[in-house]
């Protein structure tokens, strides 16, 4: 990977939501052929708009041979039963279009006519449960339910958990932020009211479509503007917050006492935190200071917070030392970042922009991007890195709705997974979670309604 001065531009591929009940019932021969469309998009290039043709085979009716009829692109699928699209115009190499294993719909929340718009989202550590967090200050703890095999059919189990639902209403407006305690027990929740709180994640004994509404066990308030990330550090007697008010704070949870505050030079807008690089960028590798405050957690002060901001930077915080240790340069571009994502075992940072910009740094020499690429000119909402072997990729939740998987070790950038399935609503937060060995990204997006990819 090189770096440049202009983003990669990687190419869309677009299909029809619905193409795999077109192909089951082509296949179960409920109809003798029936068309579903796929549409390639690349920034400043002709789109291509493409109409295919599935129809039972012949000789081999187990087989439903897929033709293109206008446009030129190629449907496959492949030995694994995976799908996948190319394009040779527009120079798009078969790239995998990804349906989800689950759909969660709470009939309440996701009515197509007038969806609940989910803002905040997390998956419980052990994929047990998950929150919805929305613009009314209410949080949802869902179950999750088991998925089938790899091997499981195109079209998404339908899961309805509208009587499923634990309610509560922790935050006078919007939630921010929701992240679930290492005992995927406890969800640490924060929102555009300043405030974050310590909720309770107890499933219930019976399910029921009310659900008995929890109280925040704690509030704690600080913030003098709205928080726009958190973190939870060890087993959760510290957590971190970040703000529009421009700082990063360190709590102890039982008191509710911010034990520090750093401040940013401009408004942070998203963080990710981690372990501390083995070279600090500022160079200074002197041993960290013991904090004498007990209400500070000794893993505390091995930790880093990276901190994506409004003017388009990004900054660095050692929890250590309590102070700021890289400030990045001001790009040439106004546009804020809005996201930003840190892996402490690749040495890899990935931040996201307003402007659909991704960009990747070696967390040994910030100084210089390895690469940057984008799609279409629409905000990057969420990053989180995930392995598969020795290969590292990037699933990126953007507003366009067109969410998707890029590769970036040990080749790329390029997209290797397009996750289909939603409608043009824009994909708000993605998670990864790795459940018995498999890969899965959970999303959740403006329709209200949470996917879950198996890879």
């Amino acid at each position: 990977m090189a770096a440049n001065n202009s983003p990669l531009i990687l190419p869309v591929v677009t299909i029809q939501n619905t193409f795999p009940e077109v192909i089951h019932e082509v296949q179960e021969g409920l109809v003798p052929l029936d068309k579903f469309w796929v549409s390639c998009y690349k920034t400043s290039e002709p789109s291509v708009h493409a109409k295919v043709r599935a129809e039972l085979d012949e000789v081999d009716r187990n087989l439903v041979n897929l033709t293109p009829i206008e446009g030129d692109v190629v449907v496959v699928k492949d030995a694994n039963g995976d799908y996948t699209v190319a394009c040779k115009p527009l120079g798009v190499p078969a790239t995998r279009v990804v349906t989800p294993a689950q759909e969660y719909k709470d009939k309440e929340r996701s009515n197509p006519i007038r969806p609940h718009r989910i803002t905040a989202f997390d998956v419980s550590p052990d994929s047990s449960r998950f929150a919805t967090g929305y613009l009314d200050g209410s949080v949802f703890l869902y179950p999750a339910t088991a998925t089938h095999s790899p091997s499981h059919s195109l079209i998404a189990q339908q899961v309805d958990i509208t009587n499923s639902k634990t309610p509560s209403r922790p935050h006078l407006s919007s939630v921010s932020s929701l992240k679930f305690f290492p005992s995927s027990r406890v969800i640490l929740s924060s929102g555009h009211d300043f405030s974050l709180t310590i909720l309770p994640a107890d499933l219930p004994d019976v399910p029921s479509r009310s659900g008995t509404r929890v109280a925040p066990v704690r509030t704690l308030r600080a913030h003098t503007r709205p928080i726009s990330g958190t973190a939870i550090i060890g087993l959760g007697r510290n957590v971190i917050s970040s703000s529009l008010d421009r700082t990063v704070k360190l709590w102890e949870v039982s008191s509710g006492d911010v034990i520090s505050s750093l401040v940013s030079q401009s408004p942070i807008t998203s963080m990710s935190i981690g372990d501390r690089m083995s070279t600090p960028p500022d160079g200074e590798e002197s041993p960290v200071p013991v904090s004498g405050d007990g209400r500070e957690l000794p893993e505390t002060s091995s930790k880093v917070v990276f901190c994506s901001l409004e003017n388009g930077s990004f900054e660095v915080f050692d929890l250590g030392f309590k102070k700021s240790i890289y400030q990045s340069p001001l790009p040439a571009s106004s546009s804020p970042l809005t996201s930003i994502n840190y892996s402490f075992s690749h040495n890899l940072l990935a931040t996201g922009s307003a402007s659909g910009i991704i960009t990747l740094y070696d967390t040994r020499s910030l100084g210089t991007p390895l690469t940057s690429f984008s799609r279409l000119e629409t905000v990057v909402e969420d990053l989180a890195f995930l392995q598969n072997g020795s290969a590292v990729g990037l699933a990126i939740a953007t507003a366009d709705g067109l969410p998707y998987v890029a590769s970036v070790i040990p080749e790329g950038p390029a997209v290797s997974a397009e996750l289909v399935g939603v409608d043009c609503d824009p994909v708000r937060r993605i998670r990864v979670r790795d459940n018995s060995g498999r890969k899965e990204i959970w999303s959740a997006s403006d329709d209200g309604i949470v996917r879950r990819y198996v890879l």
